[in-house]
This record gives C-alpha cells, structure tokens and sequence, in this order.
C-alpha cells in the first residue's frame, strides 16, 4: 500500500524558472478541479527563483513572453513587478509589435516574492533533494526516486525533506514518490561542468552542485542527449566604481508593469539607474592576448554557446573590426554592492578577467565579488519533444528550460507553465494543449523547439514569429486570458479584473466614436500615428466628456488598454492582412499527421523527407512543413496519401 504522503498529481523536479512556473500552473490547474497535490523536488529550496545570470525580466521578445504567461495566470509577471528596481520598454520609438517591457529586478527580492508565491499554494509541498531516476510501469512514467536533502541535525529534518514522510531515518536515502505525471526542469545542472581559465568544477551554478544521475536515467530510457553551453559575466563591487564618470541609464518615468493584477501603488521598490561603459582597443588586446586561455578558444569547451548572447572572447574576434562594445552595469540589489556586467560574459582566467575589467572607463579601481565562467550541461535532443513539452519516448514525462536546449527566464518559465498545465491534463486523462503559433510567442517556441535541431542555445526573438503584429505585447491579456480561464488557469480575482478590462475597452470604443475632435470622430483621430496613449486620455478626459468623471485618469490599466486600442487602430490595415494569412493557413496548419504513421511507406516522398519525418513524428502536417528537408511537394505527397487513406476507411466502414 503506497502511503499518500508519497503520492502525487503531477512532480516538478527543479525549482528555476521552469520549476516554479510548472509547480505554479500545476497547483492552480489541480485547484481548479478540487483534488490533487503537486511535489516539486529542489537541491536547494532556498535557492527558487533564483536569477543565476542577468537579474533581469522581460526584453525584446521577452517581454511579450511575461505578458503572455501572466496573461495565462503565471507567477513570472507577478514577481517581476514586485521586484523591480527599474523598468523600461525597449523599442519605444518603433512600432507596438517589437515593443519589449523590461525590468531589472533586485535578484534575492526576486527569489523570495516567487517562494512566498508558491506558499501560497495549500496543494503545493516543496521537498530538499535530488531526484536520480524515474518510476516506469508499462512504459509510462509514474513516479520518480527521491534521495532527500540530509537533515538540519539528528532530531530535526529540514521542513522541506523527508520531514513530509515522516521519516527521518530515511535522510540521504532513496524514497520513492509517485504521481501521475513528472516534469523535469533540470536547468543548467544536468552533469554540468563550469570553466574559469583551466579551472573546471562540477555544477550548474556557483557554489551548488551538479545532478548527474538524471542523464544517466534519461540515457537509460533511451533519451539522445545533446551538450550546449552558456556563460556569465563578473559582478563588481559597487563602491570600486566611478559610476559619477558614466553615462547614466535611467528607467522610464512612467513605468509599465507586466501583470493585470498589479496594483496602482506600483513599483513597488525605489528605483534605481543603470550605467554604460565600454570596451576599448586595451581590452580588446589583452582578450587577443589570452585566447589560448580561454576555454571556447584552446579545445576546453567544444560545446556551442549561445550565438546571440556571446562571450566577449566571441564578440572580439567574430567584429574584429569594431574598437568597443558597450558594457552595461546594472545593479543586482538593493541589498548589496552587487553590479552585474552585461555585455563581457567570459571564461577567461580570473587574473585576465582583472585585467580586463581595469581597462573599462569607470571601472580602473574595480573590485571583482564573482568572476565570470562558463558551464556546459546536457539536454534531451528536440525530435524527442512534443509541442506539449511531453516527451515522444515515455508518456507521463514532461520537460521544460534549458534541458529542452532553450536560454533565457523567460522562455524557461513559458515552458513551464505548457508542462505544467499539460501534465495535469495528462493526470486527469485529458487532452493536450498546443499553443498556435499565430496564438502566442510561447506557441512559436514550442513550435520551433520540435521542429528544428538546435546548435545553439534556442532565444526568442520577435523576428522568429510570422504574426507578430497580432501577438503584441499589449494584447497579450485579450489573446489568452480566456484561454487561461478556460483551461482552469486564471483564478476569479483575475477573471474579475480582466472582465473589467473588457467592459473599460468596449466603453472607451463607444466614446471614440461618439466623440468629436477638431470636426472628425475621435476614432478617426486616433488613426493618426503620431497620438499616444497619453494624447488619447487627455482627449477623453477633458471636461463634458464621458471618461472624465470615470476615475481612471491616471490608471495603469486604463493606460495599458488605451495602449492596446490605439495599436489596433494604427495598424488595423497590417493586422486585417496578417488575420486573413492566418486563415488561409489554417487548414493546412491544423491537419493532424498519425503518430504512427511509416512515412517510408508512402510512394513517391523523397527519401530525406521520410527520414525527417520519421525522426520528428510532426503533430500536424504545418509542423512537418517547418522541418528541414521537407518541401512542399512532400507535405502534397503526405496529404494526398493521408486522403487516400480516409477515403479508403470511409469505404469499408
């Protein structure tokens, strides 16, 4: 008899942003439905949440991924905005659709309004521990080994290990949890190594360690694991630097938060600039000089990094002919003298990354508190995973971050939040969701992660998404809340503010085209591409008109749908074409391809596209037509096949 301690709906392993956006959407969606607990297993609990590289949210592309998870019922948003020391959109001056909110957060308030979030979750038990292997029964997944985190003293077991069994004896052995569904979240940690210079030490992070049972289990259950890396730059102590002789950046003055249930007292923490500096023509040689130290550079790391976040190694020898590159110091906290250095991610020797640093304006009398390294890790090659996150190989196993060879908070935590929601369907025996990519920014990256090999670390960027005029990040709540709730996401405090949103929006149609101004219809008027949101709310609050006495004058949320309505209507030429390109997509997009299916079987498919498509097992015959080496011809050859096939079934039935 399984004691119900042990059992579960759905086990997070992980707690990154992946994890605790998982962990989150799978305790609402169990909520929603009344029964059910969720384990999510961490090394360190203390550590959720934790921002291990730039203490940031948000960015270009980014940003609209925040949007969209808290659109969804998300924790991300919530705890960006709590958090935040400064927020800015980038691409302000350009048009609405690459418009990407950001904020630097204060990284340990970060961690700990994401905890506290999670607490607040009576269906959610966070347990100290690895996890080395997985339960199968019958080729599902059904549970997993958990080797519980050693205990605080001989008496008292810390409050998040083997203190939930009741088992105190059983500290640092292996206990057997299971659940219905297991989502693995594993980040950077998956046997991961880490480079300074020679310097090499186990681990996904400074000063934690590594999880390498995991691969050798997925390894067992036939998994193809792939090797990337990714990097980090040194952290500076504050009062070294000459931030008086720096360009200042500051934040906006009128800050955009990224969840509709923040309050009007936001931001909630003081904030604070950011300063640039740069490289020059000194650091530029002495990183020419050292090369032979540098891991990427002396056949150390054969592993690709992200191209599209390089080290500074990278950026000095691929533009040999720039003299500098902008280096921004960003504080880390409110609380400590930490500044992060974005733009000299490295692994150079820690008496080169000295060097380095003295070169920069600002920086000559620079303390390092964290040098910059390198870590390699392994992930589950991408033919493996659906767009669902579930794995191809064991149903029952999802996946979610940078295991599934993505980088970034972001994408880490919109996978999370698929896996999460997806894991709790599969437990209840529900059908899967896939995210359209004319939907959301997440169903672009769910689509592109099945349907392309990665040599890199996978980004997001608005130029990977065909629609992205209709997948705005001022939109996002009016895409996908309905969906959120639909799906058991979104909560009624949330589904109360979005109604409200709705009801503001349609009010404020209603006096766009009542409304008269300088003898056109303020609808008319606020075509005009140079109006801004703030031009349109003094418009409308102007005395004897309907939004002056509606005590909204300075609201956020009036702000962020006066956003939304003003994008729809400058651009509503550009968004009417890319709906009606969507729509004659559609049917090809949504066609449905067999799991099953022996592509070597149908006559007349190009030999490479039946090893492709063999290899990918694309969910619809859209996802086919976006791997390499599948054309046109072949995607008419299937569907012809597929036609023949239901023609001759329809036949004999």
């Amino acid at each position: 008899m399984i004691s119900k301690r042990r059992e579960f709906e759905v086990i997070v392993i992980g707690g990154g942003h992946a994890g605790a956006e998982a962990a989150w959407a799978a305790a609402n969606a169990l909520q929603a439905t009344g029964s059910g607990r969720v384990a999510l297993v961490t090394m360190d609990p203390s550590k959720t949440g934790a921002m291990s590289c730039n203490p940031c949210i948000g960015g270009l592309a980014k940003g609209q991924i925040v949007r969209e998870i808290d659109a969804l019922g998300g924790l991300m948003g919530l705890a960006a905005d709590a958090t935040g020391i400064q927020f800015r959109v980038l691409n302000a001056s350009r048009g609405p659709a690459v418009h990407g909110p950001r904020c630097q957060s204060d990284k340990y308030a970060y961690a700990r309004e994401v905890q506290r979030l999670l607490a607040t979750r009576p269906n959610l038990v966070t347990l100290a521990g690895l996890v080395d292997d997985f339960v199968i029964e019958d080729g599902r997944c059904v549970g997993v080994r958990y080797v519980p985190a050693p205990t605080d003293g001989p008496e008292t077991p810390t409050d998040a290990c083997c203190g939930e069994f009741g088992c105190i004896d059983d500290a640092e052995k292996p206990i057997t949890l299971h659940a219905r569904a297991v989502v693995l979240t594993t980040g950077t940690f998956m046997r991961a190594i880490m480079h300074t210079g020679q310097a090499q030490e186990k681990g996904g992070r400074v000063g934690e360690g590594s999880a390498d049972g995991i691969s050798g289990a997925l390894k067992r259950l036939g998994f193809e694991l792939g090797r990337l890396k990714t990097g980090t730059p040194p952290r500076l102590a504050r009062e070294s630097l000459k931030l008086e002789d720096l360009e200042e950046q500051p934040g906006d003055r009128q800050p955009v938060p990224f969840s509709d249930m923040t309050a009007s007292d936001f931001p909630a923490l003081p904030q604070t600039p950011c300063w640039i500096t740069h490289t020059n023509e000194q650091s530029h040689t002495l990183i020419r000089d050292n090369l032979g130290k540098a891991p990427m550079y002396n056949g150390q790391i054969t592993t690709a990094g992200p191209r599209y976040c390089p080290s500074i190694e990278d950026k000095v020898v691929r533009f040999a002919d720039r003299t500098s590159h902008h280096v921004f110091l960003e504080p880390e906290s409110l609380e400590t003298n930490e500044v992060y250095c974005n733009g000299i991610s490295t692994s150079l020797p820690a008496e080169v990354q000295d060097v380095i640093i003295r070169s920069l304006p600002g920086c000559e009398d620079a303390v390092v508190l964290k040098y910059g390294y390198a870590v390699e890790y392994d992930t589950i090659l991408a033919h493996q995973l659906d767009a669902t996150c579930m794995t191809k190989l064991v149903p029952g196993l999802f996946t979610a971050g940078q295991i599934n060879g993505t980088s970034g908070y972001e994408e880490a935590a919109g996978q999370g939040l698929i896996a999460g929601l997806n894991a709790v369907r599969h437990a209840r025996g529900e059908g899967l969701v896939r995210v359209r990519r004319d939907q959301a920014y997440l169903g672009v990256m769910m689509d592109d992660l099945v349907t392309k090999v990665p040599v890199e670390p996978y980004r997001m960027f608005t130029s990977r998404a065909e629609h992205r005029l209709l997948l705005r990040s001022d939109n996002a709540a009016t895409r996908l809340t309905p969906l959120g709730r639909e799906l058991g996401l979104v909560d009624d405090p949330r589904w109360s503010v979005f109604e409200a949103r709705q009801a503001a929006r349609s009010a404020i149609e209603q006096d766009l085209k009542q409304v008269k101004c300088d003898g056109e219809r303020l609808i008319d008027h606020a075509r005009r591409s140079e109006l801004t949101p703030d031009d349109l709310a003094r418009l409308l609050q102007q005395p004897g008109r309907p939004l002056a006495d509606s005590g909204l004058a300075n609201n956020l949320k009036l702000r962020s749908v006066l956003t939304e309505i003003l994008a729809d209507l400058q651009y509503a030429g550009y968004i009417e074409r890319q709906r009606r390109e969507v729509d004659r997509l559609s049917t090809q997009e949504a066609e449905p391809l067999p799991g099953g299916l022996d592509y070597a079987t149908i006559s007349g498919l190009r030999r490479e596209a039946q090893l492709v498509l063999d290899k990918f097992k694309p969910a619809t015959l859209g996802q086919a037509g976006r791997l390499e080496g599948v054309n046109p011809a072949d995607l008419m050859v299937v569907s012809v096949y597929l036609n023949k096939q239901a023609s001759k079934q329809a036949q004999t039935a």
